[in-house]
């Protein structure tokens, strides 16, 4: 008796797809980058604050952003507070399985109920989805409302206007602004301008609800830029004008990210992939008779690349609204692929480099589970961070060894399986078998090898030791600006060095660049009490020095003492387990981009500190 396919039980599939994609292991991979934690600042802040309507950076700073992620996460803080990490990546997980199911609807309602399926399981695997769907950042907020626009209006457009389109186009609008500002607006109203003009129908926007859902959306979004307005007036004024004006049209603005014109599209074909090889049977439904949701979803990628094309400022998941539309186009390419022709030509060879690159995957995890792999033939090209983690991976894979088995099979199976189904023309079970794979290889990734490799670049265990050396209720201070991890791990105020002159002893993290140049006032070196296994390019680990005996004078340490070895996280004698203590500082977003330069060093005679 053969299984009959409902919608529902479709739905169940995708739903169950992407918790798996972004969901497994998540809880186990700290933060060792900058963009997570800085988010997490903010979020840390409205819960400790409870000030929710406008979300403001550690020292009442405006947010950079708006503040959809921000409430969501906070909200998932509030209910995880042991958690933080899967906490703070939730709502992208979350926002993106609810665009993944828009995008198999709409696929579904705009080419048939053959093409949902392929549509949703090409967009849930992409390459950047996923990643933006396992990030705790505001990126995937934008995608999944303007997801729903594109949803909205195709049902307009293929089943006539009605109030439910509207509204759901008018929530996704506003939402989106609350997510990423105006863009959200603009995106989806050139999409419908070229439309309109390319089909010489100005009717169209008002046929699917437009207008009214472009106003009620500003109408919502107006009330919250107001109340942020009033409660930061310039400053509040001064961050929408660089995170939107300046950041699309001014490359000397020194927001990052500045590209050529063709950055962001090399960017997209390595975004999409596996399916990459494949994308030239997304222009078949744009040949011969175009069904509306065809022509809606060329114009919004069309416009969305040009858009993003000429900003000043490029990242790669600046495209991710536009991916839902290429993976209806994908799919309905699928369902709908051509019998001959140069898009069918060009398929079938994409679809050949699958069987190559699944025999080098198969041998890849074979390697890793046997200890065969040839790291040490690259380790000695690494810096020291990456070797240490090239170290973590080779020793989870070990670990690992039977699933990595199972997936070398799994893999070279699916090769022999993708070479048949190219050579027969069987795309849809060439996208079914890619989709399983990518699942399975991706939650392995997630769930047993990621958190190895992010063990040796986080700054979470260090914190932990910090926590067991400073007594209670001690000040901590440090040099700003402090890696925004380090501030979100330490669960105790850090205050901005030189602390004021009556305190008592001080505790000071800093660089190994600033241990080095710095003595005490007796010019001895500052003895360090721990130091962690991270490091930054240029600054080295991050350590935990004694309270300095009087003032700082700039010279370099004398030979014979160092901080801990490299690698290390382990603790130089200090006493007795002390409380816990919290990091406080600020890292800009286009350091992104760049190393973190060394701090200038403060001025000597304002480095002062009583004894204690």
């Amino acid at each position: 008796m053969q299984l009959r396919v409902t919608p529902a039980r479709e739905a169940g599939v995708v739903l169950a797809a992407c918790a798996a994609l972004s969901l497994a292991g998540v809880s186990r991979i700290p933060f060792y980058t900058r963009g997570e934690p800085r988010e997490g600042l903010v979020v840390q802040e409205m819960v400790k604050t409870d000030a929710w309507l406008v979300p403001v950076r550690p020292d009442d700073e405006p947010a950079r952003k708006p503040p959809l992620y921000y409430w969501a996460a906070a909200t998932a803080l509030t209910l995880l507070p042991a958690r933080p990490e899967l906490a703070l990546r939730l709502p992208s997980a979350a926002l993106g399985a609810a665009a993944v199911l828009a995008t198999w609807a709409t696929a579904r309602v705009g080419f048939g109920a053959t093409v949902g399926l392929p549509a949703a399981l090409v967009l849930a695997t992409s390459f950047e989805w996923v990643r933006a769907a396992t990030s705790a950042r505001v990126d995937m907020a934008l995608a999944a409302c303007l997801t729903a626009v594109l949803a909205a209006w195709t049902f307009a457009l293929v089943r006539g206007r009605r109030r439910g389109w509207t509204a759901l186009a008018a929530a996704g609008l506003a939402l989106g602004i609350l997510a990423k500002g105006p863009v959200a607006v603009v995106l989806p109203a050139l999409a419908l301008g070229v439309l309109a003009l390319a089909r010489r129908d100005p009717g169209l926007p008002r046929r699917v609800g437009a207008p009214v859902s472009v106003g009620v959306a500003l109408l919502v979004a107006a009330c919250w830029y107001a109340a942020a307005l009033s409660r930061h007036g310039p400053a509040f004024l001064a961050t929408v004008a660089r995170e939107n004006w300046f950041r699309y049209l001014d490359p000397d603005a020194e927001t990052g990210h500045a590209h050529g014109i063709g950055y962001l599209l090399s960017l997209g074909l390595v975004g999409l992939l596996p399916w990459t090889p494949l994308l030239a049977l997304g222009v078949a439904p744009l040949t011969g008779a175009r069904r509306p949701a065809a022509s809606l979803a060329e114009a919004w990628v069309g416009t969305g690349l040009v858009f993003f094309a000429f900003a000043a400022s490029k990242r790669s998941v600046y495209l991710l609204p536009l991916y839902p539309a290429v993976a209806v186009l994908l799919a309905a390419g699928i369902a709908q692929a051509p019998t001959k022709g140069r898009s069918l030509r060009v398929a079938r060879v994409g679809a050949r480099l699958y069987v190559l690159a699944l025999l080098l995957l198969a041998a890849l995890a074979a390697a890793l589970a046997t200890g065969v792999a040839p790291t040490a033939m690259v380790r000695h090209a690494l810096r020291p961070a990456d070797a240490l983690s090239l170290d973590a991976l080779a020793a989870a894979a070990r670990r690992a060894a039977p699933v990595l088995v199972l997936l070398a099979v799994a893999s070279a199976v699916a090769a022999i399986v993708a070479g048949r189904a190219a050579r027969r023309g069987r795309w849809r079970r060439l996208v079914n078998v890619l989709a399983i794979l990518a699942i399975a290889w991706t939650a392995t990734f997630n769930t047993l090898l990621h958190p190895a490799l992010a063990k040796p670049r986080t700054l979470r265990g260090f914190m932990g030791r910090v926590d067991r050396v400073v007594p209670p209720g001690a000040p901590l201070y440090a040099f700003f600006p402090l890696d925004p991890a380090a501030r979100f791990y330490a669960p105790r105020e850090v205050r901005r060095w030189p602390p004021p002159t009556d305190t008592g002893p001080a505790h000071l993290l800093l660089w190994e660049d600033e241990w080095r140049r710095y003595r005490d006032e007796t010019g001895r070196p500052l003895r360090p009490l721990a130091a962690s296994r991270a490091e930054q390019p240029g600054r080295g680990h991050l350590i935990l020095v004694a309270p300095p005996s009087g003032r700082l004078t700039p010279a370099p340490p004398p030979p014979g003492l160092g901080p801990p070895a490299r690698g290390s996280e382990g603790v130089v004698d200090a006493g007795e387990d002390r409380t816990p203590l919290a990091a406080a500082a600020d890292v800009d977003e286009a350091d992104d981009l760049r190393a973190h330069h060394a701090a200038e060093p403060e001025p000597v005679d304002e480095v002062q500190v009583r004894h204690g």
